[in-house]
């Protein structure tokens, strides 16, 4: 029988982002354990899509009976209970990823394999991510350029100014593939015009121009673009996939908000089966999310997963970025929680 224990993370200081941005971030965690074999999960709640930590936590504690009596022996099992416990865990998507990410990591260890060998029947191989730098002053983002550089790929936030110098510096600067998000900011952007000045400078793709509201509009944005142009906010789980076609290029598939890496696979496949690009992405999470995306990154067209590295204290130990490559390793996700965090591990 599987024993339940949560954790909600103590608020940890987040660094390298603008200054102007969130400073501190709480986070829930998840430990399951039985037959002597432990397993992780994490939630990254948002309050943009409703999610805060108590919610979640509460609503992992209240589902502490439905876990203890699972029987998991295989993946399909964990589809199963993913399926079933829905009814648990709505409308909270991050409740339910943390619940399907530790029954991976349990399953995988039981076996002795990685998650990635559970997943796909091969082992990992080293992602390369993209690293963002936010909307930041002149000095500032000189100073966070030089931090990133050697790194292969760099993201850049834009905001309703859709503003080009940034990009010309970092094309001066570094040879980084550079792509661009402008967190639905474009409204009055000529969109046409400002991609086709990217393109020149180089820049390989344009992320959710336009809020979700405005979709029916995407469609002539996005054959005016000189540049595909991704989804983000806009796709947010499996069904949201068809209605892309036509309006975007691809997709960000982020496991929080979709509910787990167990659905994070299934967008992963359909977005092969039509065509689209696909990136996997993150929230601000420690190593532990981060490896859980790198599982759905060994199969994406590209990877955003420098949640981690943006936090002061991790509160997991695992793959880390290094000059913009993570390496996954190790039985289940390859992560262990920092002493204290689970004092039943002790």
């Amino acid at each position: 029988m599987l024993t339940v224990v949560v954790r909600a993370m103590h608020p940890r200081k987040v660094f390298r982002i603008s200054r102007a941005a969130r400073t501190e971030v709480s986070n829930v965690f998840l430990r399951i354990a039985a037959d002597g074999v432990i397993g992780y999960g994490e939630a990254a709640p948002n309050a943009f899509y409703g999610e805060s930590a108590a919610d979640v936590r509460s609503r992992l504690e209240d589902a502490r009976e439905l876990v203890a009596g699972m029987e998991i022996e295989t993946v399909e099992d964990i589809a199963r209970i993913w399926h079933e416990a829905w009814c648990w865990f709505a409308p909270s998507r991050a409740a339910q990823c943390a619940l399907d990410l530790a029954l991976w990591d349990w399953l995988a260890k039981k076996q002795g394999i990685s998650v990635c060998e559970l997943a796909f029947a091969e082992q990992p191989k080293p992602v390369g991510s993209f690293c963002t730098i936010g909307i930041s002053a002149q000095e500032e983002f000189a100073e966070k350029a030089a931090e990133l550089q050697g790194f292969p790929f760099i993201k850049l936030k834009s905001d309703r100014r859709a503003e080009l110098e940034p990009v010309r510096y970092l094309r001066e600067s570094t040879g980084a593939a550079i792509a661009v998000d402008a967190n639905c900011a474009w409204a009055e952007v000529d969109i046409a015009a400002v991609s086709r000045e990217m393109a020149n400078l180089g820049v390989v793709f344009l992320e959710q121009p336009l809020p979700p509201d405005a979709d029916v509009a995407m469609a002539e944005k996005s054959l005016a673009s000189e540049l595909p142009v991704i989804a983000d906010e806009s796709c947010v789980v499996q069904g949201d996939i068809e209605h892309l076609t036509g309006r975007f290029a691809g997709f960000n598939i982020k496991l929080v908000k979709c509910g787990g890496l167990t659905p994070a696979l299934a967008m992963l496949r359909r977005g092969r089966e039509l065509g689209l690009r696909t990136m996997v992405g993150c929230m601000l999470e420690s190593s532990l999310g981060i490896a859980a995306g790198c599982v759905v990154a060994q199969h994406s067209d590209y990877a955003d997963l420098d949640g981690a590295w943006l936090l002061r204290d991790d509160p997991f130990a695992g793959p880390t970025l290094t000059k913009g490559m993570i390496l996954p390793s190790g039985p289940g996700f390859g992560v262990r929680p920092a002493p204290g965090l689970f004092p039943e591990d002790s």
